[in-house]
């Protein structure tokens, strides 16, 4: 008997089967091709849906036996063969790659499918994004002045109900213009948590103040407020929250701590758009908060930024120092020496178009988040980063913490193997008191900051990840999953 291996169990048909026969196999498998084993389970030959549509130009009768049709002399690779070494046998012309053993049998079978590559996250630029970059080309508007940036503007404001939002070039350069904004310079110290971007500590080092780091807390990743409290000197001049993998911080206890010392609190909102605490939108808690926009984010400008804030006067101070110190009522007539940190209308026309979806995405990335929930919970050794019941979480990058002990393999080696699979996966922030750039700004331990490096890991993620690619990236992770 011949069998048509399909990826859950074998179709038996009789040595005789007609082209119709196979037809309808192809049919039912889906794949699109027929492998045929001799009783011993050696593949013998190979029947694709071109070779049916050959056989048909060739004047075959539907009742002609396939085994006059199929190709004898196939192209496999073999199962315990490097993933790479498999790919290189694919071409335009084999799109259906058996995998046998050593005595021929056939185990699996790959196709290009198959060894599509799953990238951690991509932009969607699938909207007004091209109409509105051309119309400021053809209007001549294309640096940083333009209709599209006061409509961002406008836009992300609303969306954040913040009573003023200001754009600036990158998220780094939102939060040095907040940290001029509010004065912190030589001699001032800013308590940033240890488990974030370095970007959060580069942009205080650029005022001149230094970054002392705070471990985080357990559950939500996010600033430890007792922690914070404890690192409090009389050179601490503010805090700064991270809302860290799309999970704002808890800010009531860390506004408070700010409230009963006098100190100012900027918002890292670069990877929480759309997220909210206690019903707040994250960047309207603090004095200012801080968005990135860079390519990899909920919304994308290709690189940019922005500052909100619901105080007037610190938004008029904000504008001045964005545009080199100067007022806009006089002009070339610096006021105090400002910077250039502005956005361009080219940016900003992206960023309205993507504005425009920013719920669409919302609700794409929640759906990946609970595929991935449903996929995960019950493998051992696997922590989901999961919301608190006071947080609305938005899914930036769906991370993960493993246990060797309990899953069976360390974080590399699962990012090792989800590489084979074509799978992107990518090592979470390592903490930043272990890196050379920070002498200093470490002050004792960080237990939970130290195991979140070394055993976290995000996984694809992004406005146009299908979700069929988050069960691939299931199943992988359960291909190495230890027993419970």
């Amino acid at each position: 008997m011949w069998q048509i291996y399909e990826r859950l169990k074998p179709i038996t048909l009789d040595p005789n089967a007609t082209l119709s026969q196979a037809m309808t196999a192809n049919n039912v498998t889906g794949s699109g091709v027929t492998f045929f084993l001799n009783p011993d389970g050696r593949l013998v030959g190979i029947l694709t849906d071109g070779d049916l549509r050959r056989a048909f130009l060739s004047s075959a009768a539907l009742d002609d036996r396939c085994s006059a049709w199929f190709n004898r002399t196939f192209v496999a690779g073999r199962i315990d063969a490097p993933r790479s070494d498999n790919l290189a046998l694919m071409s335009e012309k084999i799109f259906h790659l058996p995998l046998l053993d050593a005595e021929g049998r056939l185990i699996d079978f790959i196709t290009w499918k198959d060894m599509w590559h799953v990238p951690l996250v991509t932009p969607s630029l699938s909207g007004n994004e091209l109409s509105y970059v051309q119309d400021c080309i053809a209007t001549g508007w294309v640096s940083s002045q333009g209709a599209y940036i006061g409509k961002f503007e406008t836009a992300v404001g609303e969306f954040l109900t913040a009573r003023h939002a200001l754009s600036t070039a990158n998220g780094t350069l939102a939060l040095q213009l907040a940290l001029q904004a509010l004065d912190i310079g030589p001699g001032d110290e800013v308590i940033v948590p240890n488990f974030t971007f370095g970007a959060s500590a580069n942009a205080v080092m650029q005022r001149g103040a230094k970054p002392i780091f705070a471990d985080v807390d357990p559950e939500t990743w996010t600033l430890d407020p007792a922690a914070t409290e404890a690192l409090l000197t009389p050179r601490t001049k503010a805090i700064m929250p991270v809302h860290i993998y799309g999970h704002p911080c808890d800010m009531d206890p860390l506004m408070d701590i700010a409230r009963r010392h006098q100190l100012r609190v900027v918002e890292d909102c670069a990877e929480a758009l759309g997220a909210a605490y206690k019903g707040r939108p994250v960047g309207t808690i603090g004095d200012i908060g801080c968005f990135s926009f860079f390519a990899n984010k909920i919304i994308t400008t290709g690189e940019g930024g922005m500052v909100t804030t619901n105080d007037p006067a610190l938004a008029d101070r904000l504008k001045v120092i964005r545009d080199h110190g100067m007022r806009p009522e006089r002009r070339y007539w610096h006021v105090e020496a400002g910077t250039n940190c502005r956005m361009t209308n080219l940016q900003a026309a992206v960023g309205l178009a993507q504005m425009e979806r920013i719920a669409t995405f919302l609700d794409w990335r929640d759906g990946l988040a609970s595929r991935y929930d449903a996929g995960l919970e019950d493998i051992p050794g696997i922590r989901r980063h999961v919301g608190q019941s006071w947080a609305r979480k938005v899914c930036w990058l769906y991370t993960i913490a493993v246990d060797p002990q309990v899953y069976g393999m360390d974080r590399d080696a699962l990012l090792a193997h989800l590489k084979t699979r074509g799978i992107e996966g990518r090592p979470v922030f390592a903490p930043l008191h272990i890196q050379p750039a920070y002498p200093g700004c470490g002050t004792g331990a960080y237990p939970v900051s130290e195991r979140l490096g070394a055993h976290g890991l995000s996984l694809p993620t992004g406005n146009d990840t299908p979700l069929i690619e988050v069960m691939r990236v299931v199943q992988a992770i359960r291909e190495l999953a230890a027993p419970a």
